[in-house]
C-alpha cells in the first residue's frame, strides 16, 4: 500500500469536495471506475475471471493467499454502479490480510436489472463458491455500503434456504435500511460530504420497489438476527448511513451474537476503499483482515 497518505482534508479537497456531482449515472459509474481501477492489488496478485455458477467474478490471489478460508466480496455503488474490477484492491488486500484468497462479484445492477436480482446473484455465487470449496473450507462474506447489506442479508437467507452459513460477516458502512428513516440522515448531514438522504433515495427508487421497501432482502435491519454469525462492522462516524450500521450492531448483539463495531472519527462513507490514499483505511484492512483470519482453520 501507499506510504504517502492525505490527510483526510486532503483527499476530500482533491477527489470529493472538489469535484462538481455527476450529472448522470453513467458519469456516476465512470468515477468509481476510474479510482477503483487505479487502485493497486497487493504486489504479486493476481485477478482471474471465473464464473460462481452464471455470476461473473474475480478470483483474486497471491503469495499470502492459504486453503483456511476464502472471503467472498461485494462491492458498493448503490446497486446501480461499481463493478468487481473497481473493488479488486480492496477485496484482494482484504484477502492477503487474511492469508486467503478472495472472490469478487459482480451482481447484476439497476435499473438494467432491479430487486432482487443483485441480492439473488450474489447468494448463486455463494451457493457455488461453497460447492467448489466444500465443506473443509470456511467462507467469510464482505462488502461495502449496497455490498455490506448484500454481505448481511446473505448470511440471513442461508438460514430460511437450509444453506450452511459464512463462518463471519465483515461489513464496511453497510446500507441495511431501505426506509431511510435512521436519525443519522439529520445528525451527520452536514458532516458527510459523499452522500445524502435524497440522494440515496434516488438510488434506492432505481433499484426497489416501494412495496420491497421492508424486504429482509433489501433491507436486513428486518431480517432474523438468531444465531447471525460474528460480524465485524467499520463506518464513519462523517456519514449518513452511520445509524444504519448502528442499528445493525444493536439487533445482533440484541440476537446474542458476537458483533464488534468501530466508528472511525472523521471518517466517510466506505473509507476502507480509499486505502491508496488514507492510513486509516490501511489500518481498517489490516485490522478486519486479522479479524476475518481468527474464524479460519488453524
Amino acid at each position: 500500500m501507499s506510504e504517502n497518505f492525505l490527510t483526510i482534508e486532503e483527499f476530500l479537497k482533491l477527489f470529493i469536495v472538489g469535484a462538481p456531482p455527476p450529472k448522470s449515472l453513467e458519469e456516476t459509474r465512470e468515477r468509481q471506475a476510474a479510482y477503483g481501477l487505479a487502485s493497486p492489488l497487493p504486489d504479486n496478485w493476481i485477478a482471474q475471471e471465473i464464473l460462481l455458477g452464471e455470476i461473473p467474478t474475480l478470483e483474486l490471489s497471491g503469495p499470502e493467499s492459504t486453503n483456511k478460508g476464502a472471503l467472498l466480496f461485494f462491492h458498493a455503488g448503490g446497486y446501480s454502479a461499481g463493478t468487481a474490477a473497481d473493488h479488486a484492491g480492496l477485496a484482494a488486500h482484504l484477502g492477503k490480510a487474511a492469508g486467503v484468497k478472495s472472490y469478487a462479484v459482480d451482481y447484476r445492477l439497476a435499473p438494467e436489472h432491479c430487486f432482487p436480482a443483485a441480492i439473488e446473484d450474489a447468494f448463486q455465487a455463494y451457493l457455488n463458491l461453497l460447492e467448489i470449496l466444500g465443506k473443509q473450507i470456511p467462507i467469510a462474506l464482505a462488502g461495502d455500503s449496497a455490498g455490506g447489506g448484500i454481505a448481511i442479508a446473505i448470511a440471513q437467507l442461508c438460514d430460511l434456504r437450509g444453506v450452511r452459513k459464512p463462518v463471519c460477516v465483515y461489513a464496511i458502512s453497510p446500507w441495511a435500511n431501505m426506509q431511510l428513516d435512521n436519525k443519522s440522515y439529520l445528525v451527520r448531514k452536514n458532516s458527510d460530504p459523499m452522500l445524502s438522504s435524497d440522494a440515496l433515495q434516488s438510488l434506492r427508487n432505481l433499484y426497489l420497489p416501494k412495496e420491497n421497501f421492508n424486504d429482509p432482502r433489501a433491507s436486513p435491519v428486518v431480517g432474523n438476527f438468531v444465531d447471525f454469525p460474528p460480524m465485524l462492522i467499520d463506518v464513519g462516524a462523517n456519514e449518513v448511513l452511520l445509524g444504519d450500521a448502528l442499528e445493525i450492531a444493536e439487533l445482533t448483539s440484541m440476537a446474542g451474537n458476537t458483533v464488534s463495531l468501530n466508528i472511525w472519527k472523521d471518517m466517510i462513507h466506505i473509507f476502507p476503499w480509499f486505502y491508496p490514499h488514507l492510513k486509516q483505511a490501511e489500518n481498517a484492512i489490516k485490522i478486519a483482515g486479522s479479524w476475518v483470519k481468527n474464524y479460519f482453520n488453524p
